[in-house]
């Protein structure tokens, strides 16, 4: 009996010195308030070299001037190709129109913060008449040939911008983003001789540029963003970005797990 009772005795020690232990092997965690003012400009620094370059207007062969150079420039120096078709439209029975975009960039990219997410906006830079407009004519024989009447065919881009909108996550042990959204606007401002010289023209070409190159614009941004060297290229810029790592420095060795929106702060989770 008194056997017995020693070794719970000694069990229940054992227990008991262990549990010390157990707790200095768990991982620790601290939560650190950064200003999303903060985040925002190290997503600002991060994208820096984005650039959106739309082109589909070169030299004339036959009766086409469709020589596609569009592409999209992301954080990580890769391209991606944006192929612009050649917008075609049918004026009379022999009579054809066709736009090109003609050297479209945007200017830097300024971040904001809307609610829970960053808000990444461009502009582009205005140099006059952006789409040009090229007339074809149908001969005698079938051929086709360009018009040689002078007409106002080019149409001017007003207003002109990209905004993208991500929400900052946790990515490898840095912060990231996800979901990206993209947003394509423009005003169109066609000459008024041509809308009365066709009737009903000027309407179709808006519809069909603003739908055509905005869904092209927006799903190749989106495709690209969620490419992971994107990504990882973007966490390798925030994590150094000096508004964020002033908050970290403490912890230079510790990974973030989680970050979560709290009004004016995104609270950023670190792990040891």
């Amino acid at each position: 009996m008194k056997l017995a009772t020693q070794s719970i005795a000694l069990t229940t020690l054992l227990s008991v010195s262990l549990l010390p232990l157990a707790a200095q092997a768990k991982t620790e965690t601290v939560d650190i308030p950064i200003p999303k003012a903060a985040i925002s400009t190290a997503f600002n620094a991060a994208f820096s070299s984005t650039k959106l370059h739309l082109d589909n207007y070169g030299e004339k062969h036959g009766v086409s001037w469709h020589e596609d150079s569009s592409y999209i420039l992301f954080p990580n120096g890769s391209k991606k190709q944006i192929p612009i078709a050649e917008h075609e439209y049918e004026i009379t029975n022999g009579r054809k129109l066709k736009h090109y975009i003609d050297n479209m960039n945007t200017s830097s990219l300024q971040a904001s913060i809307d609610g829970n997410r960053i808000q990444m906006t461009a502009n582009f830079e205005s140099q006059g008449e952006e789409i040009k407009g090229k007339c074809i004519r149908k001969k005698i024989n079938g051929n086709w040939t360009e018009c040689s009447l002078n007409m106002e065919r080019d149409i001017q881009l007003n207003n002109t911008m990209i905004s993208v909108s991500l929400i900052p996550v946790a990515y490898k042990g840095s912060i990231s983003f996800s979901n990206p959204e993209a947003d394509f606007k423009t005003d169109l401002q066609i000459s008024s001789k041509l809308c009365q010289a066709f009737k009903g023209i000027c309407g179709k070409i808006e519809k069909r540029i603003k739908n055509e190159l905005t869904n092209t614009i927006e799903t190749k941004l989106v495709q690209g963003l969620n490419n992971e060297d994107v990504k990882s290229k973007v966490a390798h810029s925030i994590k150094n970005a000096p508004s964020v790592s002033k908050y970290l420095d403490e912890f230079k060795n510790w990974k973030v797990v989680k970050i979560e929106s709290k009004g004016s702060n995104y609270i950023v989770t670190l792990s040891n």
